[in-house]
């Protein structure tokens, strides 16, 4: 069955993701979609903060898929996929637009977007922040803009209906085949596919091969001991 959205537009909140959270509980169906100019207490994977200052697109949706809850992380790869088809359609030709496992946005290698998934019984929260016109200076990792990257100016609302747009027939697709049916078209701007990576998880760091990503989404890491080792989520 096709998604249909419903957008709902803020000035400024604490957080899309909470605000989407909690009108879930209370029983709002599917396809709502909450994006603010600003949030105040952002957040990102891993508890990690997510800086919001206006320009750029802060948005959480609400899904309530009915496949079975071990496969609703792949809804991550299908938001990435979606946020990359429509940074090449804006960039410059010859841009590199990628897709760093799990769900990050690569621009040139910079990181220019970020995906949060939070799932509870019965629903999901999809949160998508993407750089438009800004991005930060003080992160661990190299980060980038679309405007940055070579793009005209977008606003985000306009971003976001070009977004939902990308995403509706990757969600149709997943929810009919689950996520097998995405996975070629990951493989296209997958980063690091085949090549030797870095994961660091919460207690280690882990060098290898990228070899795959298995049906789930988890990578797949061959060892330098000839072992495969499976990973649900790291850097």
């Amino acid at each position: 069955m096709s998604l249909s959205f419903r957008i709902e537009q803020v000035a400024e909140i604490d957080s899309t993701n909470e605000a989407c959270r909690l009108r879930a509980l209370a029983g709002e169906p599917a396809g709502l979609v909450i994006r603010a100019d600003r949030q105040t207490a952002g957040r990102g994977r891993r508890g990690r903060s997510w800086t919001s200052p206006r320009g750029n697109l802060y948005t959480s949706i609400l899904l309530r898929p009915e496949r079975p809850v071990p496969e609703v992380a792949a809804l991550g790869f299908a938001a990435v996929m979606a946020v990359g088809d429509v940074a090449e359609a804006l960039l410059p030709p010859g841009t590199r637009v990628q897709h760093k496992w799990p769900n990050d946005l690569l621009i040139d290698g910079s990181k220019a977007s970020g995906i949060l998934l939070e799932a509870q019984p019965g629903f999901v929260v999809l949160g998508i922040g993407v750089n438009i016109a800004s991005h930060p200076a003080d992160t661990p990792y190299p980060a980038i803009d679309l405007v940055a990257a070579g793009a005209a100016p977008i606003a985000p609302q306009a971003l976001l209906e070009r977004l939902l747009a990308a995403l509706a027939p990757l969600y149709d697709s997943w929810d009919r085949a689950g996520f097998a049916s995405l996975l070629p078209a990951w493989h296209r701007r997958a980063a690091g596919l085949g090549e030797t990576i870095e994961v660091r998880l919460e207690r280690e760091t882990l060098t290898g091969i990228f070899r795959d990503l298995a049906p789930d989404g988890t990578l797949r890491l061959g060892l330098s001991d000839g072992t495969e080792r499976r990973i649900a989520a790291g850097d």
